[in-house]
């Protein structure tokens, strides 16, 4: 008669320190791999050179059977390591330093693995790190990725967590299956709380970001010659709008950024303005859009020119600019409104004209007497008199104009190179207007977008970097402040048709309107944006309003709680059909029946051998049959190993063992 005796303390002692199978270990270490290899961009060369180090020495280790090294050695690492990491991130409690570290401690855990309880913490700690791919991205892409992640950590999960423990030889297409299972299990209950479960009107947490690590892109603070130009070489999407009813014609797309009243004679900054509520007269259909801010490090929203209403995390200032004060660093939307033909600021405090009127001494003759002559015109024929030079100058709009190195920039561009970018038009028109008495600044921002109608539904605007714009605005009596691009003079094909027809040359590739890649470039887009839309904007205001269509009333009512439970029960129904479809519960329910006819229930946590052990010991009489019917039990269930699986395990072998268990 064969037996299932195991002492415990030897048992116990042959768990520690046998080997780890080799093959789950090596599919647990290329899933760890696969969770790490989105981060490795972002993280510092040496670290990424480490991680790599680390996990290609635990898989050579599980390879020719080497023993780990102690756990001093690992522990000095890890605080070294750790220095340099807060060393270069100025802290490992923000985003970036603490998800570096956190990649860290997990590839120096797995050169600590030696039980299946330590494997099966690693992979714990492997959907934690998935989860944190969120922290730096939420496009589509970054949650299919996430996706696949899930599907391989499960799939190792299922070999790891078996009974028996991992099995030395595995089938990567069986724990897949078996994997993507149990995630559509889960899809029906994720989607129900998702769309009832409360949402909170404005975020849980905020993730802190070093600002020396933080990434910075699109409009700063001042303007130089060669700032804006540089940013259109760039053409990832700045913010997308999506508007109910007709979009704006192109002439009227812009889109208000800082607006700088600082000069010092070839620099523009911005100087502190007041929060208030400044009135805008506006003409003409009131524009309602949904602006979507991609991150970019800086506090300003990018509002149609002008912005009529501030939503709820916005401020606006005097000078009509709207800013989020905690800056945008990660994507956010805001319902917004808006005038293309408006009139604003007649009543200008002197103290500000003041500023907008100031020209450092010296510099500029040449511009300085052509505004001097233009002395005895009103200021409005002043300002046609600038704008009629910019056309019949024969100033040419280029992305490479030659560097503007004298003491006097703006005669050197009017008069000696005679070719710029918007910065250069911008900045050398408000300078005449100063010099000619007019009060004048500049005005940062976007010009024009991408018109996207791939989406099947309303077409919306896709910004992009590369669509950055400067421009001027002047101040008259009676009118306010007045915008004036003198860009539009120079290349009228700028203001209609994007940077792409007005230097179609050398930006075409970028900008492209035809063709095969632009359209799956704008196909990819509009799936991007109803991402955004439907999914990451999805909050306490769109959960109200679907509410309310549905007749569900507010979060909390009867209504709402009668449909939550509902739909709760009906997410669990697949999970639960295919648990009781699975062949392993019957097999397992008729072993069960022999504790009941013994009348000895066997432990929840108690293993057949375990069972069987404590069964012979007190009914001796009996030990054979129920030694019997444990190894037929586990040779259906386990003996075969991949080959005799719960789901083929048929229900003529469960009646057999149930017939088997009567005997006893």
């Amino acid at each position: 008669m064969t037996t299932l005796r195991w002492p415990a303390g030897r048992r116990q002692s042959r768990a520690i320190s046998a080997p780890l199978p080799v093959q789950p270990l090596l599919s647990l270490l290329a899933v760890l791999a696969l969770v790490m290899l989105p981060f490795w961009a972002r993280l510092p060369l040496w670290l990424s050179l480490l991680l790599a180090l680390l996990l290609t020495g635990r898989a050579a280790l599980a390879l020719r059977g080497l023993k780990q090294p102690p756990a001093w050695v690992l522990v000095l690492v890890a605080l070294l390591v750790g220095r340099l990491l807060a060393g270069t991130y100025s802290t490992l409690a923000g985003r970036d330093g603490g998800t570096a570290m956190l990649l860290l401690l997990v590839a120096l855990k797995t050169l600590e693995v030696t039980r299946r309880r330590d494997a099966l913490l690693l992979l714990l700690l492997g959907y934690f790190l998935t989860a944190t791919q969120f922290f730096f991205d939420q496009n589509v892409g970054t949650a299919l990725y996430t996706l696949l992640c899930a599907l391989a950590l499960t799939a190792c999960v299922t070999l790891w967590a078996r009974p028996g423990g991992a099995p030395s030889h595995i089938r990567p297409r069986l724990a897949l299956r078996r994997s993507g299972l149990l995630l559509l299990q889960a899809v029906p209950l994720t989607v129900a709380l998702f769309v009832l479960f409360p949402r909170p009107d404005g975020p849980l947490w905020q993730m802190p970001v070093s600002s020396s690590t933080s990434s910075k892109t699109g409009l700063g603070d001042s303007v130089e010659p060669g700032t804006v130009s540089s940013l259109a070489q760039d053409d990832s999407v700045a913010f997308r709008a999506s508007f109910q009813g007709a979009l704006p014609a192109p002439e009227d797309r812009y889109w208000r950024g800082p607006v700088l009243e600082g000069f010092d004679g070839r620099r523009w900054s911005l100087r502190p303005s007041g929060l208030s509520s400044p009135q805008a007269r506006g003409s003409g259909a009131v524009l309602n859009y949904r602006l979507t801010l991609e991150p970019s490090g800086q506090p300003w929203a990018l509002a149609l020119d002008v912005p009529i209403n501030v939503p709820a995390g916005l401020r606006v200032t005097s000078n009509l600019q709207l800013i989020a004060p905690e800056g945008v660093n990660t994507r956010r939307q805001f319902d917004l409104q808006a005038v293309t033909h408006f009139q604003y600021g007649q009543d200008a405090p002197a103290e500000q004209l003041a500023l907008d009127s100031y020209l450092p001494a010296g510099g500029n003759p040449r511009a300085r007497a052509l505004a001097a002559s233009w002395s005895g015109l009103t200021p409005a024929v002043r300002v046609q008199a600038a704008y009629r030079l910019f056309q019949t100058s024969g100033l040419q709009y280029t992305l490479n104009p030659p560097l503007l190195t004298s003491d006097s920039p703006v005669d050197e561009l009017l008069y000696v190179s005679r070719q710029g970018f918007c910065e250069h038009f911008a900045s050398s028109f408000a300078y005449l207007m100063r010099a000619a008495g007019v009060p004048a600044r500049l005005v940062t921002g976007y010009l024009g977008g991408t018109v996207n109608r791939s989406s099947g539904g309303q077409p919306y605007l896709i910004v992009r970097q590369l669509d950055a714009h400067a421009w001027a605005e002047v101040w008259l009596s009676g009118q306010g402040w007045v915008r004036v691009d003198p860009t539009a003079a120079v290349s009228p094909a700028r203001l209609q048709g994007g940077l792409a027809a007005a230097l179609p040359g050398s930006v075409s590739a970028l900008d492209a309107r035809s063709g095969l890649i632009p359209a799956l470039r704008l196909r990819l887009d509009a799936l991007q944006n109803a991402w955004n839309q439907w999914v990451i904007g999805y909050d306490f205001a769109r959960q109200q309003s679907l509410l309310a269509r549905l007749g569900l009333g507010e979060v909390g009512g009867a209504r709402y709680v009668l449909a939550l439970s509902l739909l709760l029960f009906l997410g669990v129904l697949p999970a639960l059909w295919v648990r009781a479809r699975r062949g392993g519960e019957p097999l397992l329910l008729a072993y069960r029946e022999l504790g009941k006819r013994l009348r000895l229930p066997m432990g929840t946590s108690e293993t057949p051998a375990e069972y069987a052990r404590r069964a012979c010991a007190l009914h001796p009489a009996r030990a054979d049959g129920i030694q019997a019917v444990t190894h037929e039990y586990l040779d259906l269930r386990y003996g075969g190993g991949e080959q005799t699986s719960p789901v083929q395990i048929r229900a003529a072998q469960v009646r057999a063992l149930r017939k088997r268990v009567r005997r006893v």
